[in-house]
């Protein structure tokens, strides 16, 4: 799979631009249809071998597969912060970094939401017709979703308790649903590239098939700019490769950089034609935007057991997802033990969220709590929860040509997702016990490597970017296939939704890439 030097009067059948969920997963199916399929990555290939500290340089980051930029929000009443997104820059995208969490999103999200900030339409598809998509996405991903007694001898004795315990308060634990192989090497590397491909990621569960077939290239370290569109078509794609530019062409264009940089691409794009952005008439492009909630808690139980483990990221609590009519949200383990290191991680994290950007800092803030933390907390295991974010056209993209990537978003939290993020917490909290839980995230903050949004799809033109298939309003033959498209941000990881999506609109691309 080496890079390769493209012939750029060449017109091929479909370009598609970023190699993460979206774009490989489409690309996995266009390409053993036969068709001419040329995928464009900003990133390169990462080797497991090196080290995956995220917040490194620009350089050292891009290196590691991690996007290089730092990107900048703004709030009201204050100067912009700037730090790096948990978002990858590699062949096979943010997933190459993911602890391979994939869970269905719930029928309910499908449906249109009034909330004291407005109303958001359904789904132009119902649950329904998305469900064997699903399935089909699972499959190709190698998610396990029956768990018999071997998967059952995979857990710890304390997370076999906390199920027991769980259970026997009502609740309906579940085994987390990975996409992860575990088989007796299996080193179940969440949130770091795995060297097996035992964890199906974009890269070993889709372009390594993608590009074994003659007709599909991948051009690594090229950066899409721009896109030249007519009223009615996309003509070429502007691009960057290895410091030489160049205009590429094609059919179809399939944009799945990412709810963070489709926009951007589309809104740098603006011509005479389309002087607000490509796809852009309605005024939709960048706005919308979601994260989750992440609310990170330690548990530990009423008296020692066992946390060796082979699956550690385990536990599956839904029960919240809708809890009395409310929207609390979704609570998963992290398959992460309590320790000095991981919570200084943690803190520095939230600090550099902060806008505190001195590495010498950091480690002199975090030392005393993380210290003190881990030996309080002992034998303990790290608990995420998730609470759905809701659009709001305040949120967004915007370009400027003065930020370090030419564009940066607006985003505030709600007052309404506060509440049901505290709520969770307080539910949580009480239906654990006699287990014991303690909150390490000191105020409430967003999953900024879970963005969506951006270029919503619907039926109606003047409320949406794309239509029910994910083409363009308005252009004949752009697609943007990755999370920018959902239209609500439900409370679980967006990969399984974004793969299911392209396995369910690669066929439409294929058919108008022959017409």
């Amino acid at each position: 799979m080496a890079d390769v030097q493209v012939d750029v009067s060449k017109e091929w059948d479909v370009i598609v631009i970023g190699s993460g969920i979206g774009g490989a997963t489409a690309a996995n199916y266009l390409a053993k249809q036969g068709l001419e399929i040329l995928i464009l990555e900003k990133g390169k290939r990462v080797s497991a071998s090196i080290d995956q500290d995220e917040y490194a340089s620009p350089e050292e980051r891009l290196a590691r597969g991690w996007w290089p930029v730092v990107v900048s929000q703004k709030r009201s009443g204050g100067p912009p912060v700037r730090f790096f997104a948990p978002v990858g820059c590699a062949v096979g995208g943010t997933s190459i970094h993911y602890a391979a969490a994939l869970e269905r999103m719930a029928a309910t999200d499908f449906q249109a939401l009034s909330t004291e900030r407005g109303r958001t339409s359904a789904w132009p598809i119902t649950y329904a017709e998305f469900v064997p998509f699903y399935e089909a996405a699972e499959k190709l991903y190698r998610v396990k979703t029956i768990f018999d007694a071997a998967a059952i001898s995979r857990l710890s004795d304390w997370d076999k308790a906390m199920m027991d315990n769980l259970r026997s308060r009502g609740l309906r634990p579940d085994l987390l649903h990975v996409a992860i192989n575990y088989d007796e090497y299996c080193l179940e590397c969440t949130g770091r590239i795995c060297p097996r491909s035992c964890k199906a990621d974009a890269m070993s569960a889709c372009l390594e098939e993608a590009l074994r077939q003659p007709t599909c290239q991948l051009l690594e370290n090229c950066e899409v700019q721009s896109l030249e569109a007519d009223t009615k078509r996309v003509r070429a794609v502007h691009v960057i490769h290895e410091g030489r530019r160049a205009s590429l062409k094609a059919r179809i264009v399939v944009l799945c950089a990412g709810a963070f940089q489709s926009p951007v691409v589309l809104l740098k794009s603006a011509n005479n034609v389309w002087p607000d952005g490509l796809a852009n008439r309605s005024g939709q492009v960048g706005r919308n935007l979601m994260f989750h909630t992440s609310d990170v808690f330690a548990v530990w139980a009423p008296r020692r057991f066992d946390r060796r483990g082979r699956q550690k990221k385990a536990i599956s609590v839904r029960d919240y997802y809708l809890h009395h009519g409310t929207r609390l949200g979704y609570v998963q383990s992290m398959g992460t033990d309590i320790g000095q290191g991981a919570i200084a991680a943690h803190l520095k994290n939230i600090l550099r969220r902060m806008g505190v950007r001195s590495e010498l800092l950091l480690s002199v803030l975090v030392k005393l709590p993380s210290h003190l933390a881990a030996a309080i907390l002992g034998n303990a295991s790290v608990f995420a929860a998730m609470t759905e974010d809701d659009p709001h056209p305040d949120n967004r993209i915007c370009l400027d040509p003065g930020e370090p990537n030419s564009a940066y978003f607006v985003y505030t939290i709600s007052e309404d997702l506060r509440r049901r993020a505290d709520a969770l917490r307080s539910v949580f909290t009480a239906d654990i016990k006699p287990w014991r839980l303690v909150s390490l995230s000191p105020t409430l903050s967003m999953n900024y490597g879970h963005p969506c949004g951006t270029c919503r799809f619907g039926d109606d033109p003047g409320t949406s970017v794309l239509d029910k298939n994910c083409k363009a309003h308005g252009l004949a033959n752009l697609f943007v296939v990755d999370s920018s498209f959902m239209p609500r941000s439900g409370a679980v990881n967006p990969s399984l939704t974004i793969a299911a999506n392209a396995l369910r609109v690669a066929p439409v691309i294929a058919m108008s890439a022959r017409a």
